[in-house]
């Protein structure tokens, strides 16, 4: 599927996707280095401030999954995205006042943490509605096609936001936390386009409890999305959750200030690109779950080779080789979600596969916050690849996941 050949609201949503991406890359490095280098504080704390834009899922992704089902997706995303807008126009002010402290972090996260629990279960609904030209074509490739050019508005989104980012020492906080709301408004204006013009979906006296016990029991019914599930709670609790606290601890190790650390989530960013547009040439294949299991693998070895204490080139190299398999897993695992998930409960599973890649990620930035305290944090990255070699064997031997096979038809 070519650029050219996407239909006109894939434009749209794409755009708009992408902004969001962009803010959320400015978000990636402007508040753990706000935290490090403004506020300066200790790897404990910089593990609840990263934990504090995570954490909100436990409680607010269900509940996003649940009314973007029962409304509009289009407009919970642009509500979403004027929530986030105003977060950082809120720090922005604060900061024309004084300097913030931990628990002014705290709150500006969890209020970041709250409007994305909202916004990504519905900004995920909007892939089959704006990738068809009808609602009878269901292509497997195109949905696959599809997600791929939602990941690469994702990750060149965030590229650009952290390139910003990365000039963070020469323009200090104010003009990037500016330039976050501007894009976050036009993402509002842009997903808003994309609304069905037709009468909300009453919620019929359902508890939304119920409509998330739905959700859960059709989860569970699917052996593949049940493994899935797993894993990618797995990938959160140990990936996501050392990267978001270990990283920067290593780049103020190496003592090059923001720009490095900025360097660093660019050499992921960049191999999250560059192995997206590798799945665009190539397609994501008929066994995506194999996919999957080969990427656990190498993210373990990752780990291990980083944990050696690589000189600051090598860190970087390591750094794109991460984010190319953290690409190719998170493409593969969102795409198996929307081809097995049914239509009806759609939301409330992405919703459900966000809260356990995300949710696990908050406690496992607090467990590495926890380790790091006490040990090096090349220690926390060793032992986080020792468990993903455990893990890869675990879900090797369970075989879901290794047995899941996709029609590939041409879309």
């Amino acid at each position: 599927m070519s650029l050219a050949s996407l239909p006109g609201r894939l434009h749209a949503f794409l755009l708009g996707y992408g902004c969001t991406s962009l803010a959320t890359g400015l978000q990636v490095i402007l508040l753990p280095w706000i935290a490090v280098a403004v506020v300066e504080l200790p790897a404990l704390h910089l593990g609840w401030v990263q934990a504090s834009v995570l954490l909100p899922n436990l409680l607010f992704l269900l509940l996003g999954g649940v009314l973007a089902d029962r409304r509009d997706a289009a407009t919970v995303s642009a509500l979403a995205c004027l929530g986030l807008a105003a977060c950082h126009g809120a720090l922005l002010w604060y900061f024309s006042l004084r300097l913030p402290d931990l628990l002014v972090l705290l709150l500006y996260g969890a209020s970041l943490g709250i409007c994305t629990a909202f916004l990504q279960p519905a900004r995920d609904n909007l892939v089959q509605r704006s990738a068809h030209r009808d609602a009878a074509e269901v292509s497997h490739h195109r949905v696959q096609a599809t997600v791929t050019w939602m990941m690469l508005a994702q990750y060149g989104g965030q590229a650009v936001g952290m390139l910003l980012a990365s000039r963070f020492d020469q323009w200090g906080v104010r003009p990037l936390l500016s330039l976050q709301v501007g894009v976050l408004l036009a993402a509002a204006l842009l997903l808003y386009s994309l609304r069905f013009r037709t009468a909300a979906r009453p919620f019929e006296k359902v508890l939304p409890l119920a409509l998330i016990r739905e959700g859960l029991e059709e989860a569970w019914r699917s052996p593949p999305l049940r493994e899935l599930i797993v894993l990618v709670a797995f990938n959160g609790f140990v990936h996501i959750g050392v990267f978001l606290v270990v990283l920067p601890l290593l780049a103020a190790d190496y003592g090059r200030g923001a720009s490095y650390y900025a360097t660093l989530q660019l050499a992921f960013v960049a191999g999250t690109v560059l192995a997206t547009v590798a799945m665009l040439r190539r397609g994501q294949g008929s066994t995506p779950g194999r996919g999957i299991l080969m990427c656990l693998l190498y993210s373990a070895a990752l780990l291990v080779g980083i944990s050696i204490g690589p000189t600051p080139l090598g860190l970087m190299l390591l750094c794109l080789c991460w984010g190319a398999v953290a690409a190719a897993s998170a493409a593969l695992g969102r795409a198996i979600v929307q081809l097995l998930a049914p239509a009806e409960v759609r939301s409330r599973i992405i919703s459900i596969y966000q809260l356990a890649l995300f949710g696990s990620a908050a406690l496992g930035a607090l467990g590495a916050g926890v380790v790091s305290e006490f040990a090096a944090p090349l220690t926390t990255l060793l032992w986080a690849g020792i468990l993903s070699f455990l893990a890869f064997a675990l879900a090797t031997l369970n075989g879901a996941l290794r047995r899941l096979r996709v029609a590939q038809r041409p879309g």
